[in-house]
């Protein structure tokens, strides 16, 4: 049938290009119909008909669950000249195929319910066609269609008529029988049979199987009792079969027969032919057998391998689609897609519709110039070619994204010595490559600092325990060489003494159990320049593992703790000598004891004395000093009028004095309770402590226009208000004595105190000490001057001129008296001062 433009206009879009059967769903009237018109039909099942329409090979679908009709042109023709065409078109599939309600019926509808698709290979379903029923082999399967609400809503089958096929392959057999039947007659058992007469002769061979006389003719029952009583029913049903001339009057069958005598059984396989008089008697009934023991078995072995076979072909074919790999199949140098698995459609962001079946760069023009040599490369190399973590950028969700692919292209299809198809397994490793580097950025990072770390720490990578890694601490101190010297050598190569040491074997025991070794003051002894050098260390070996979690290197973390062990056993020594002068040394003690309580005894009257003067400076003082302020107050509110501009003047100094007065008392109280209270020491950083004052501070900095600028702060073991108090004490007095007209710019930063100036500074040498810095732009110190300005009540400048009671930098030096640390200060005047607050780390 022709179909013209103007047929074409008359029907809905979706069914142009759909051929005959496009015209004719189009034309026909549906008005009447459960589904209603064509241009209500769901968008799933327009979709589903117009994708059916446009396909070249045979589908056909059953839609909803009443299971109307639809198929295409290349259909069609299954169903004959004079058959359903074109009567079954939106009938219900009982309808149209009444014949196969009991066979294929219940196989749709368990599709329909469990949506696991089919497969069916040269199956035989007999259809009414031409008039008639007919015997038909089908290759078909069976797949759930999706309709709007993501339910199944249909089914479309996939099919292809193999009778040609079945029946050329059924006549192959034959011709194969009845070759082998003439190239293994040399070794058959061949037997005649008279129905006439009842007597049966064979050859040497069969009589010998049958366990019978050679030459010897028996009645056929007495020749039959060799069969195997499983078998005797159904080969005398055969014999009787081709003696009334049933097919022919041929005779096959395969069967057992057990000799007696030899109790040996043997599988066989019987062809003969009955022969026929005039009258249509049975005169002749002669054949062969052969033993086919051997080949039954291998035949059983063999229909049980195709078995596995197919089921590995549908468990492969099920592999294939659900796989998490994406997996596509590309016919021609256009790269039309012919297969493309759930992955595959995942990653690339299209559903099937858009993408199956279509040429790859029109699916995917944003991959073109990325991946189309990748191709061109396969079809014309005729080879396969692969790529790891290879970038490509997809279109997803509307926004193209840079996503990365481990993949192979490879070549599956060949005609004439040309490529025809190839087949894309890919896999997204797009996290994963996002991982490796921001791993790589912090194994970068972590390299940073471990290289600088004061504490010595090495890598050992893979069994050989190669150096990967080591610190300044590392080579300079514990290893005396150079990184040239040592880099990618082997541990024992570099240091062949620890090979009668311990540490080689616990480095794999890391590296076999992934568990970390741990040792405190392990004594090793380690070459240096020819000389053999003692040390004694804390260490620690931790495992390195990879992503796939087998440990692949140690990571090595050393403290030389060679001077305290030392130290320790001067001291063991010591204690040995000191405990011989205990005696003589305990009557002084007690001696001493008595003049300590003396002492205690007066600690406590002076500690009485100053809580007394705490009290007297917090109530006796501070009452009369607010009632002063009180009523000054008062009389400058209500009185102000009356005063003369005398009285105001003498009122304005009444203010300031007890104002100065309230501060003296605040900072006397502050200096007084200065001590140190160990119940109160805690870690603190000091970045908080300083933020917290800088807020406090915030108004007076905006009034001064002070920059302050602040680095890193330690973390230390102290008082927290006494630190607070230190912070505002320096700030404050950095802001007060600022220059006149220049803005105050105060800077605060911290540094470790390195260890050869503690000893200078006559501090714990065993202790890890910070030093931090105030520095300002003020008015300075004249010279001579410096320690001056911790005394209590010492000022450099008049109070009208400066304001404050000369008390502040008195309490910062006691605070840190305190906390077992010292101040210092350098200046210059006109330029500026520092302070520098050394503090120790603990406090213990």
């Amino acid at each position: 049938m022709n179909v013209n433009n103007r047929d074409i206009e008359s029907i809905p879009k979706f069914l142009h290009n759909g051929g005959e059967m496009g015209w004719m769903i189009g034309n026909k009237d549906w008005k009447d119909h459960p589904l209603g018109i064509p241009e209500n039909w769901p968008l799933s099942l327009k979709l589903a008909v117009s994708s059916m329409l446009k396909t070249a090979f045979p589908n056909f679908i059953l839609w909803g669950e009443e299971h109307y009709c639809f198929y295409n042109d290349a259909y069609r023709p299954s169903l004959g000249k004079d058959g359903k065409h074109p009567i079954i078109l939106g009938q219900r599939f009982e309808e149209a195929f009444p014949e196969l309600v009991h066979t294929l019926l219940k196989e749709i509808k368990n599709v329909w319910h469990t949506g696991d698709p089919t497969w069916h290979e040269n199956q035989l379903v007999s259809i009414f066609r031409n008039g008639k029923m007919e015997d038909v082999y089908w290759t078909f399967s069976y797949s759930v269609l999706i309709g709007d609400n993501e339910e199944t809503e249909g089914i479309l089958i996939t099919c292809i008529e193999t009778t040609d096929a079945v029946n050329n392959l059924k006549q192959l057999q034959e011709s194969e029988s009845q070759l082998a039947f003439a190239i293994d007659a040399a070794e058959l058992g061949a037997w005649d049979f008279n129905p006439l007469l009842d007597t049966f002769k064979g050859n040497d061979r069969l009589m010998e199987w049958l366990g019978i006389p050679k030459g010897k003719a028996v009645k056929l029952e007495n020749a039959l009792k060799a069969i195997v009583p499983e078998d005797i029913d159904r080969v005398l049903g055969s014999i009787k079969k081709a003696l009334i001339g049933l097919n022919n009057g041929k005779f096959s069958d395969t069967f057992s027969i057990r000799n007696d005598m030899t109790n040996k059984v043997r599988i066989v396989r019987a062809k003969g032919r009955v022969r026929f008089n005039n009258a249509q008697e049975p005169v002749h009934f002669n054949g062969t057998l052969q033993d086919v023991s051997e080949q039954v078995r291998y035949e059983k072995k063999l229909k049980l391998a195709n078995a596995q076979i197919k089921k590995q072909e549908q468990h492969f074919r099920d592999i294939v689609f659900k796989a998490p790999v994406g997996i596509a199949i590309f016919k021609g140098r256009d790269l039309v897609n012919i297969m493309a698995n759930n992955a595959m459609l995942k990653f690339v962001d299209r559903d099937a519709n858009n993408f199956v079946g279509k040429k790859l760069f029109e699916a995917m023009p944003e991959v073109r110039g990325t991946v189309s040599h990748l191709f061109e490369e396969v079809f014309n190399k005729q080879k396969p070619t692969r790529g790891t973590e290879f970038q490509v950028s997809i279109k997803r969700d509307g926004e193209i994204e840079n996503t990365y692919f481990n993949f192979i292209i490879q070549p599956i299809t060949f005609f004439a010595g040309e490529v025809v198809e190839v087949m894309l397994v890919t896999n997204e490793v797009t996290d994963f490559v996002e991982a490796k580097n921001a791993l790589a950025e912090n194994e970068s990072q972590f390299r940073k600092h471990m290289q600088h770390s004061p504490i010595a720490m090495a890598i050992l990578r893979g069994k050989e325990l190669k150096i990967e890694m080591a610190n300044n601490r590392m080579l300079s101190h514990l290893w005396n060489r150079e990184w040239e010297e040592v880099e990618g050598k082997r541990l024992v190569e570099v240091f062949p003494e620890l090979t009668n040491q311990k540490y080689l074997d616990e480095l794999q025991y890391v590296l076999s159990t992934g568990n970390g070794v741990k040792s405190n003051a392990s004594k090793a002894v380690i070459n240096s320049g020819g000389i053999e050098k003692e040390f004694f260390l804390d260490y620690h070996y931790l495992p390195l593992s990879e992503i796939d979690g087998t440990i692949s290197g140690v990571i090595v973390t050393a403290t030389d703790v060679t001077d305290q062990v030392l130290s320790r056993k001067r001291l063991e020594n010591f204690t040995k000598e000191l405990e011989s002068q205990v005696d003589l040394r305990t009557k002084l003690l007690l001696e001493s004891n008595d003049k300590l309580q003396d002492s205690v005894a007066k600690l406590e009257i002076a500690n009485e004395e100053l809580q007394s003067f705490a009290y007297v400076s917090s109530h006796d003082l501070q009452e009369p000093l607010r009632k002063i302020q009180m009523y000054s107050s008062v009389i400058m509110e209500n009185e102000v009028e009356r005063l003369t501009d005398k009285g105001k003047n003498h009122f304005d100094k009444i203010s300031f004095a007890a104002s100065r007065m309230r501060i003296l008392i605040d900072d006397l109280l502050t200096f007084s309770r200065s001590n140190d209270d160990i119940t109160k020491y805690e870690s603190i950083d000091l970045n908080d402590v300083l933020a917290q004052v800088l807020e406090e501070s915030n108004s007076i900095i905006e009034q001064s226009n002070a920059k302050v600028t602040v680095e890193k702060l330690p973390e230390i073991e102290a008082i927290l208000f006494q630190m607070r108090q230190v912070f505002s004490n320096l700030l404050n007095n950095a802001i007060k004595f600022s220059r006149k007209n220049v803005a105050p710019e105060i800077s605060i930063r911290a540094s470790e105190v390195v260890s050869n100036q503690l000893s200078k500074l006559n501090l714990n040498q065993n202790k890890k000490y910070f030093a931090i810095q105030v520095e300002d732009n003020g008015i300075g110190l004249p010279k001579g001057t410096e320690g001056k300005i911790f005394e209590v009540f010492q000022r450099l400048h008049g109070k009208h001129e400066y304001e404050g009671t000369g008390i502040g930098l008195a309490i910062v030096k006691k605070i840190i008296s305190n906390h077992k640390g010292m101040v210092t200060t350098k200046s210059e005047e006109g330029i500026g001062t520092t302070f520098t607050v050394i503090l120790p780390e603990k406090h213990s």
